[in-house]
């Protein structure tokens, strides 16, 4: 267990499993949103809104890891990891837990066989930035930049929208390293 500290998120504990693949399955789900259409005429005239439809494919990755030196064997569960994985493979699950929560997500998963690295980037995010914050930055300061560009607002604003825009592009740039960092630290993880 290793405690990471982003400069931007709560510190969180990367825990790892590691053993050999007993048995290994993979489902695909597919996930189909759709709207508009709808429409009304009127003696004759009127119109329909167009028809938008998107899909996504969830893949679902079912292991079941034995590790030889404890004699342990764990079921894993992941989603949109699409491992490359078969039977004897030897590899090493990791997940994060933020401080203060008694659970969290898988991000990594490294195929010590096959030398390859699969992560959750989605969830790898979440635990470096809040996006949420990072939304409500920019919006601030592209309004306040606009107030003092187009409203006549002053220089006063055009600097804090200027400095709110760049204050939240040096936290993603660096919760970028971090991540980085992470993903080296995960591909450079040997088995003792």
């Amino acid at each position: 267990m290793k405690t990471f500290s982003p400069s931007h998120q709560s510190p969180f504990e990367l825990y790892e499993f590691s053993g050999s693949v007993e048995e290994s399955g993979k489902n695909m789900e597919t996930q189909v949103y759709g709207g508009g259409g709808g429409g009304a005429t009127y003696r004759g005239t009127g119109g329909t809104a167009p028809v938008s439809i998107s899909s996504r494919t969830i893949v679902h990755d079912q292991l079941f890891l034995s590790n030889a030196i404890t004699g342990k064997e764990r079921a894993f569960q992941l989603q949109d990891f699409n491992l490359a994985a078969r039977k004897g493979n030897l590899l090493t699950v990791f997940w994060g837990i933020p401080s203060g929560k008694s659970s969290g997500s898988y991000i990594a998963v490294k195929n010590h066989s096959t030398e390859q690295t699969f992560y959750a980037d989605k969830e790898l995010n979440k635990l470096f930035i809040k996006g949420w914050i990072q939304i409500i930055l920019l919006a601030i300061g592209a309004i306040l930049l606009l107030s003092g560009i187009l409203g006549g607002s002053g220089l006063i604003f055009v600097a804090l929208g200027g400095g709110g825009l760049f204050f939240a592009w040096k936290r993603w740039d660096t919760a970028k390293k971090e991540i980085s960092d992470f993903k080296a630290h995960v591909s450079n993880f040997t088995l003792d």
